[in-house]
C-alpha cells in the first residue's frame, strides 16, 4: 500500500468502508460548503449517519493505524472496531464470551456481521487495510 493511499479524504474512506452512502457524503459536503468552519465528520455525526467517535477515528487515527499495520504491529480487529466506535465494549465482550465458551467458532468480524452490528464490506475493508494477510481467511476459527 503506497503512502498516497493513506492520504485519502475522510469521505472517501468512510464510503469505501460502507459506513456512509454517496448521498450522505454529497449532502454533508454541500452543508460544509455553506459552513466551511464545520468539519465533515461533525456534520455526518450530527445527522446521525455515523458516530462522532467513528469520524474522529478515521479523520485523526486512520493514517497512524495503517502505518502500524504496514510495520507489522497492528492491534486486533476487535480493538480497532471498538476504537472506531463501530462496536461498543459490551458487544466486544459478548463476542469474546461466545468465542470463549465455544458456542461460536467464528472470528470477531464475522460474529459482528452475523449479529447485525456491522456489514461485511466494513469488516473486509478493515481487514484489507489492517490485516491483509488475514483478509482471505475463513470466518471460522479452527478448534484449539
Amino acid at each position: 500500500m503506497s503512502k498516497a493511499q493513506t492520504k485519502k479524504r475522510l469521505g472517501t474512506i468512510l464510503q469505501e468502508a460502507k459506513l456512509i452512502s454517496h448521498y450522505q457524503l454529497e449532502t454533508a459536503l454541500k452543508e460544509q460548503k455553506n459552513n466551511p468552519q464545520r468539519r465533515l465528520g461533525e456534520i455526518l455525526a450530527q445527522k446521525g449517519w455515523i458516530k462522532q467517535q467513528t469520524a474522529d477515528f478515521f479523520a485523526e487515527e486512520w493514517e497512524k493505524v495503517i502505518q502500524q499495520a504496514q510495520q507489522g504491529t497492528p492491534q486486533s480487529l476487535g480493538y480497532y472496531l471498538r476504537e472506531a466506535g463501530l462496536i461498543d465494549d459490551h458487544q466486544l465482550s459478548d463476542i469474546l464470551a461466545e468465542q470463549g465458551q465455544g458456542r461460536m467458532w467464528m472470528r470477531i468480524g464475522a460474529l459482528a456481521v452475523f449479529k447485525g452490528w456491522l456489514n461485511q464490506t466494513t469488516v473486509d475493508f478493515l481487514l484489507q487495510h489492517l490485516h491483509p494477510n488475514k483478509a482471505g481467511d475463513s470466518p471460522f476459527i479452527r478448534e484449539k
